[in-house]
């Protein structure tokens, strides 16, 4: 046998030789739905949304104005609420965890802040950035730089001795990294996932049009010292789909129709002229085209208000001008159906009375799913995790990650009041609590939980001499006895677990 046929065959080998039959086996299968007498795409010039490059999804993202929406519509949303680090519940403790987060964003500028407010954490605008960048390409990353003395290129080791600082975090998109090396050995916890990354530091696209003189210089990155972000992924869990690819057609029909529309009003919103001949004149006349062209520009391009012609009459064309508003309309909306998002939070006109109860509330549950599902778990939980590995931060016993609630207008809070007290008003008015306790109806019924209920409970308790509601008369008992209850009181004989009389 020849070398060649005993070269062992290495595993990347055999996945890039699956993947491509696979891609190729699609293709013929669509192939088979398609008319082989025309190809849409090309009449259409759809360019394929799988052959587009990183580079390709970052300029569309800096030159599309629905394109950028697209990227960063759910993002932006998400991160409208500040949310919160910590260890310890009592707001009174700070342990040293909480005292390391909490001086990360004091630094996190490359100098000492001494602005010590709850809200502008520079943590979240970061982290928000990196969730924006992350979704223009198949992934993003946050380079964390500390000073462990160490190159960029070298693992980062933890030595609990020596604490380190986190010096500065960049964001980069897929444009600007790629993954020079991945984890090749199938025994390795982290087999597939990155190694090194190549990334350069300086953005072409930004610094071709300044003169600062910033370099592009490109640095090899370990993985210990990066941030690895992806949203969208399916069976890749490092390489995710880019926000836009399910639109890019609609996308494309957008560009044509903002730009056709513009061309469109440019032509056709000044009106044409047309020469006549005489008919009676027309065997010996002849155009002077030059003289016509030079009076045609006297009149719309200086202070000339005629136009001298010979043999000739002009009329004035109708200006040809179409509104390209449903045109517009309707490929936002088949945008906005493929992102679940409404279409007036995607057109920025959310709020207030604008949606309708409804909407606001499907719409606020799909972005606290976001929130609990992607933004948490895969965002600021390895963001935590890497500060702990590297030893920005000290290890807890365990920290959570809560989102602050959303603040309620004035309106809404009045319609909540006035539904609660309708509902409490039926339940004392109707004695409901010979069959539910009070505990039970607060608790299971109105929106608190029993810590709350008992608060409420005792609170009125205390208060009862100010107010006397007649006592509710047992089934068995005869309901020519009157007494009075104090409010808050259980009721004789019942069972405040059970409810049970």
């Amino acid at each position: 046998m020849s070398s060649a046929e005993n070269k062992p065959i290495e595993m990347s080998d055999v996945l890039s030789q699956l993947v491509t039959n696979q891609i190729f086996s699609r293709s013929e299968w669509l192939n088979t739905y398609y008319d082989s007498r025309r190809d849409i795409d090309k009449e259409c010039g759809y360019s394929d949304s799988t052959t587009i490059d990183a580079k390709a999804y970052r300029v569309f993202f800096d030159t599309h104005e629905i394109a950028n929406r697209v990227a960063s519509v759910l993002p932006n949303e998400c991160w409208k609420k500040q949310p919160t680090v910590y260890e310890d519940e009592d707001p009174s403790i700070e342990t040293p965890f909480e005292q390391d987060w909490r001086e990360i964003a004091y630094r996190l500028g490359g100098e000492e802040s001494l602005y010590r407010g709850e809200e502008g954490n520079p943590v979240w605008e970061l982290l928000q950035r990196a969730d924006v960048m992350s979704g223009v390409g198949t992934f993003g990353i946050i380079v964390l730089g500390i000073d462990d003395g160490k190159d960029l290129s070298e693992p980062a080791t933890f030595n609990p001795k020596k604490p380190v600082k986190l010096l500065y975090a960049r964001v980069f998109d897929e444009s600007l990294v790629q993954v020079s090396r991945s984890e090749s050995d199938p025994t390795n916890p982290r087999y597939g996932q990155p190694v090194t990354y190549s990334v350069t530091l300086g953005d072409p696209e930004v610094q071709s049009n300044t003169n600062l003189g910033y370099t592009n210089t490109t640095r090899d990155i370990h993985w210990s010292r990066v941030v690895h972000l992806a949203d969208n992924i399916a069976s890749n869990e490092w390489f995710g789909i880019p926000r836009m690819r399910p639109v890019w057609k609609r996308l494309l029909d957008l560009r044509k129709l903002f730009g056709g529309s513009a061309e469109m009003y440019w032509r056709g919103a000044f009106p044409g002229f047309a020469f006549q001949v005489d008919p009676r004149l027309a065997a010996n006349l002849t155009l002077d085209k030059d003289s016509l062209r030079s009076e045609m520009d006297n009149y719309m391009n200086g202070l000339q208000r005629y136009i001298a012609t010979m043999g000739t009459s002009v009329k004035s064309l109708a200006p040809q001008v179409v509104d390209p508003t449903p045109q517009i309309d309707v490929h936002i909306k088949g945008i906005c159906i493929q992102l679940e998002v409404p279409l007036r939070v995607f057109e920025g006109s959310e709020r207030g009375e604008l949606a309708s109860t409804q909407d606001s509330s499907t719409w606020e549950d799909r972005l606290q799913a976001r929130r609990s599902r992607y933004v948490t778990p895969r965002v600021i939980v390895p963001f935590v995790n890497r500060l702990m590995s590297l030893g920005v931060l000290r290890k807890p016993k365990q920290y959570y990650v809560a989102w602050t609630s959303e603040e309620m207008n004035l309106s809404k809070r009045a319609d909540i009041a006035s539904k609660l007290t309708d509902a409490i008003v039926k339940y004392v008015g109707g004695q409901c609590w010979t069959f539910m306790s009070p505990l039970d109806f607060l608790s299971k019924v109105l929106p608190y939980d029993e810590a709350e209920a008992e608060v409420m409970m005792k609170n009125t308790k205390r208060d009862a001499n100010l107010i006397d509601i007649p006592e509710p008369v047992a089934p068995k008992e005869s309901l020519g006895t009157k007494s009075t209850l104090k409010v808050g009181v259980k009721p004789p004989n019942t069972d405040t677990t059970t409810g049970a009389m």
